[in-house]
């Protein structure tokens, strides 16, 4: 497996600021999501299963060029793309791949109003 090479800036405004080789990030979720970061220039992978998501992981495994994967919260934890998960970090320890919180994950309900009044000053 080659080693990945770090070189420090010999710039003199940056001195020990550390170069890494460019790499791609991922993105392994629904057709909206992965719409929405597509706009911002990342690659996407839109599943709408657990089984599609392993796959997609599994896709990105041999690739050198991605350097950061992020899995949908909904698939994130489900078997099937937990097992590609873990053989992802496992063969890949010069990339990370991490859970990203989408609209369908349950969250901490908010009181609107308290926070509408915080947030004008007078809560």
């Amino acid at each position: 497996m080659p080693r990945l090479k770090l070189k420090y800036s010999g710039h003199s405004r940056c001195p020990g600021i550390l170069l890494l080789p460019a790499k791609h990030v991922a993105i392994v979720a629904d057709p909206y999501t992965v719409y929405a970061f597509r706009l911002l220039g990342f690659e996407g992978h839109a599943v709408s299963s657990p089984e599609e998501a392993r796959r997609a992981v599994e896709s990105l495994i041999p690739r050198e060029d991605v350097g950061l994967v992020l899995v949908a919260s909904e698939y994130f934890s489900e078997p099937l793309v937990a097992e590609a998960i873990e053989q992802f970090k496992s063969t890949r320890l010069d990339a990370i791949i991490a859970r990203l919180p989408t609209i369908r994950e349950p969250g901490k309900p908010m009181d609107v109003q308290r926070e509408l009044l915080r947030a004008l000053g007078m809560g």
